[in-house]
């Protein structure tokens, strides 16, 4: 196996991340929140930011003590036990591969808003192509991802830009219709338009210096997507209102258009394409990196760890693409969101739970924070998500104990 060599600079891990986080979400699950919020979205965001950044900061630590690639996997298999870890990467692999098919099918319905085809057909076209860019190694894929974030970033500032000539601030009364209840229902739903921080972590051995440069990159994608959260959301009710965004499954569009410009409504629309795009091939990237490291400990089929000629992971980058679109057409938005959701802030509970068994003081104290908040955003969750995510860990411990630990004891 031919061991690949780092070639992502900071700049690189941080669009890496800002790849990931910046997608679906801010353009899809803005207005849902809006409709559980009402005019108070915008402190929706600040919340999740928080809970965001408690667990990045958890995260951070980690990836300066273990700069190798496997994010919580590793992190919990160096601090608790082998098992632990196993079924920590068990859960990050699930809702990953579910959190890109929630992507893929909203690319699919933002490209029927240009084309007219079915979202699914939308959706299984969007996983080939990250596949295939997948397969063209980290430094070309980064290159492609770099240029999607740079075009995603424009299309926000255009639409915040365009929102100073339009602002209503009559839209923010009153401020808080639904409460303290409606800001963390609200938080909890825009959450998963922070999913991804983690991501940089899990391919640190594709990262020049991973010591230094995964968690500068984990918090400076936090910083940055969290103002570019608030701005939105501000921007957002102060052009449309809350009940138009929450009305809207293209909340940004349904905005322009409620001005009359509805050449902004196909710029939102195209940035939603793109913003989707890029989520889905830092998805396959972080998957396929963390499938093939735990291939090569053995808690996975040795063939996902091969490599090409140029040291692509290519079995890891295909398989993950198929899990993936198998999710992707045979499942609606709103249950793969939910359980995606569910999923990630398990797997954000392992970070913290790590943290506070590995660190001291004040970082322990945040760690301890941050399983508080993931645990109370996940209490909001649907019943159903609770039941996935239950399964996914029954049925990762069943495959360990039945396969992973036999295979072991005869090696």
């Amino acid at each position: 196996m031919k061991k690949s060599i780092p070639t992502l600079s900071l700049f690189d891990a941080v669009n890496i991340a800002l790849g990931a986080i910046i997608g679906a979400g801010i353009f899809v699950v803005i207005g849902a929140a809006a409709g559980l919020a009402g005019p108070a979205v915008f402190i929706s965001v600040l919340v999740a930011a928080l809970v965001a950044l408690l667990t990045g900061l958890a995260s951070s630590e980690l990836s300066r003590r273990y700069p190798k690639s496997g994010g919580a996997y590793l992190f919990a298999r160096e601090t608790i036990s082998e098992p632990a870890g196993f079924l920590v990467g068990w859960v990050w692999l699930f809702s990953n591969i579910v959190a890109g098919a929630t992507v893929a099918v909203g690319f699919g319905y933002y490209l029927a808003y240009f084309i007219p085809v079915p979202a699914g057909i939308g959706a299984a076209l969007a996983i080939f192509a990250v596949t295939c860019i997948n397969l063209l190694g980290a430094g070309k894929s980064s290159m492609i991802n770099n240029a999607l974030v740079a075009v995603k970033m424009l299309i926000l500032l255009f639409f915040v830009v365009s929102a100073v000539f339009a602002f209503k601030p009559g839209n923010f009364q009153p401020l808080m219709p639904f409460g303290v209840e409606g800001i963390l229902a609200g938080a909890a739903t825009i959450f998963f338009a922070y999913a991804g921080f983690a991501r940089v972590a899990v391919v640190a051995d594709e990262i020049k210096d991973p010591k230094k440069n995964v968690p500068r990159a984990t918090l400076i994608s936090i910083g940055v997507s969290s103002a570019i959260y608030l701005a939105v959301a501000v921007a957002a009710v102060g052009i449309a209102g809350y009940k138009a965004l929450s009305d809207s499954g293209a909340p940004l569009a349904a905005a322009m258009e409620a001005e009359g410009f509805g050449a902004g409504a196909s710029v939102m629309a195209l940035g939603a394409l793109v913003a989707t795009a890029t989520v889905a091939i830092s998805a396959v990237f972080g998957l396929s990196r963390l499938a093939q490291a735990m291939a090569n400990d053995g808690q996975l089929p040795s063939l996902i760890s091969k490599t090409d000629s140029g040291g692509v992971p290519k079995n890891a980058v295909l398989s993950t693409g198929a899990a993936m679109l198998i999710f992707a057409v045979s499942s609606d938005l709103p249950h793969i969101a939910y359980i995606s959701s569910f999923s990630l802030l398990l797997y954000y509970c392992a970070i913290n739970l790590i943290g506070i068994r590995t660190f001291k003081g004040n970082l322990r104290f945040a760690a301890a924070a941050g399983l508080f908040s993931c645990i109370v955003l996940m209490l909001s969750l649907p019943q159903l998500s609770w039941l996935v995510g239950i399964g996914v860990v029954i049925l990762g411990a069943a495959y360990y104990f039945s396969f992973v630990r036999k295979r072991k004891g005869a090696a």
